[in-house]
């Protein structure tokens, strides 16, 4: 379950969670099932982060590092991924639906299950 202090952190924008990760630099994010939809959080660090079933549905994640986070089942659907690091992250079953992944990089992530219909990628 997502701890309530962390969603509102993100809530708040990238330059307060960067805030909350300086001041909390031992915990691991824990988003578990947050509801994220819509969201503009370019260059947010969620390295790391779990997102376990999240809806992150339209958000803008321009920049984001995702670098081993657990993702499983989160909703990107629609979502902007362009120039994300999601390097080793877990997107098992994960809703990419419509979202933009140009220069995403996907490098040893696992994409099991995920459903990538109608990606969107560019140069």
């Amino acid at each position: 379950m997502a701890k309530s202090d962390q969603v509102a952190a993100l809530k708040a924008g990238a330059l307060e969670w960067k805030k909350w990760k300086e001041a909390n630099p031992k915990r691991r994010p824990d988003l578990t099932g947050a509801a994220l939809s819509g969201l503009n959080l370019i260059g947010v660090d969620l390295n790391g982060a779990r997102l376990d079933g999240a809806d992150m549905e339209y958000c803008v994640l321009k920049q984001a590092n995702f670098s081993g986070a657990s993702m499983k089942r989160t909703n990107l659907q629609g979502v902007d991924l362009t120039d994300a690091i999601l390097l080793n992250a877990n997107l098992e079953g994960a809703i990419l639906t419509n979202s933009n992944v140009t220069r995403a990089d996907f490098r040893g992530a696992n994409l099991t299950g995920a459903d990538i219909r109608n990606i969107k990628k560019g140069l």
